[in-house]
């Protein structure tokens, strides 16, 4: 993880700690050393992340903890190359967000007409932090985001 996203979230947990009902806008648990189900791939970035945040909800994104990643894993079963390829991290307004475990890019998939899986990749993971969670893309796949509790928080720490 980057100094940047790292100095990011920092900021962003000081602000929501300043206010119970902040919850309501999102959450960044504190990290975790006990990495469970990822310790043994190499998906740095990921890691790095549980380390400072075991789970977190940003708005309308939520990242599953280390003890419920297990748990949310049969959200991948039905993309091509399945367990062996794709570690599920969380979702976007319900729909699996998943990181590659080959090309550690992070990518939302959903239900395309007649049963097709459909998905958009966002690059890699401190990309899609930095941009889409924390950064202003958050309105290319969130609707409606200009009126989003999150996206006022970022505008109000001027991270977009």
């Amino acid at each position: 993880m980057n100094d940047k996203l790292k100095e990011i979230i920092h900021t962003v947990k000081l602000e929501l700690s300043k206010d119970p009902s902040f919850i309501v806008i999102g959450k960044l648990s504190d990290g975790s050393e006990n990495l469970g189900v990822t310790e043994n791939n190499n998906i740095q970035q990921y890691n790095d992340f549980l380390r400072e945040c075991n789970g977190a909800r940003c708005g309308s994104i939520d990242f599953w903890s280390v003890e419920l990643l297990l748990k949310n894993q049969y959200r991948v079963l039905d993309i091509p190359g399945g367990e062996n390829e794709w570690l599920c991290i969380g979702q976007i307004l319900y729909e699996p967000l998943v990181l590659n475990k080959n090309d550690l890019k992070v990518y939302r998939f959903y239900q395309g007409g007649e049963d097709e899986i459909q998905g958009d990749c966002f690059g890699d993971f401190d990309y899609f932090m930095l941009n889409y969670v924390f950064g202003v893309n958050y309105l290319d796949i969130i609707p409606d985001a200009e009126e989003d509790e999150w996206f006022q928080l970022l505008k109000r720490l001027n991270l977009v």
